[in-house]
């Protein structure tokens, strides 16, 4: 069984409007696949607005509170997605932490995750084609919410590469992969990496958290970066950096870390 670990962001996942275009990109890396885990983030700005609306309510809430309410961003992204894929007639499911044990340790707000059960995983996806996942959030020893930092659904996607053994791990971004510098820029337009190494992309530092390419690094997974419907990818990984030889430089932007 060939698996696949996909990541949509929020910078992809902006809200319910753009579910038909996840589920068709989904559609398309399934011809090369036999399983797919989808871990997404919250939509565009919802953990911001969560965050906002809890800290209103309440100035100084307990962490592990704080922790359970941003991560309702991704449950709700996470639901609506499966619910997209099995309109579209797509054999999806959909798995929380606490059904799969995850198991995460630190602060509520800012964990990091060190076991899953493979066995709740494979079940899961001896079922069902494409199993749909929450990233960002955790549980620790007792039971309670944990998350993993702004950022964190790109963590889990790289934890749950390292832990089932994934073949590939794909991190949807909306752009094309890593470029030398944000695109954005006005003047000369960047090159964009067709791979980089876990040096230069902890020193590039705009589509990925330094700390995910060190864990990325540590767990010896290696990442690929790509856009939406996108042919060429950046793979992060070990070995030398290069340029893509054919000079693309879309887009106009350099996209957010999500």
């Amino acid at each position: 069984m060939t698996l696949l670990i996909l990541k949509f962001g929020g910078s992809v996942l902006t809200n319910g409007g753009a579910i038909p275009s996840v589920v068709q990109e989904i559609s398309r890396h399934l011809s090369s696949c036999d399983r797919v885990i989808v871990v997404v983030s919250a939509f565009r700005n919802q953990t911001d607005a969560l965050e906002r609306t809890a800290l209103a309510l309440c100035p100084s809430p307990g962490a592990d509170v704080l922790a359970f309410y941003m991560g309702l961003g991704e449950m709700r992204a996470a639901g609506e997605l499966t619910l997209g894929l099995q309109g579209a007639g797509i054999d999806a499911t959909l798995r929380m932490p606490w059904e799969v044990r995850l198991l995460s340790i630190g602060s509520p707000l800012n964990a990091m995750p060190v076991a899953v059960s493979k066995h709740a995983f494979l079940n899961a996806l001896e079922e069902r084609q494409v199993v749909v996942f929450p990233g960002y959030l955790g549980r620790g020893h007792d039971g309670r919410p944990h998350v993993l930092g702004r950022g964190g659904s790109d963590l889990t996607a790289i934890f749950l590469s390292a832990e089932l053994k994934a073949d590939r791990c794909v991190l949807l971004k909306d752009a094309p992969g890593i470029f030398e510098w944000d695109p954005a820029r006005e003047g000369q337009r960047p090159r964009r990496y067709s791979r980089i190494s876990w040096d230069d992309a902890s020193r590039v530092g705009r589509m990925l958290r330094s700390a995910d390419v060190e864990y990325a690094r540590s767990r010896s997974v290696t990442i690929e970066v790509m856009g939406l419907g996108a042919s060429r990818s950046t793979v992060v990984g070990p070995g030398v950096s290069e340029f893509d030889p054919s000079g693309e430089v879309e887009p106009s932007k350099q996209g957010p870390r999500e």
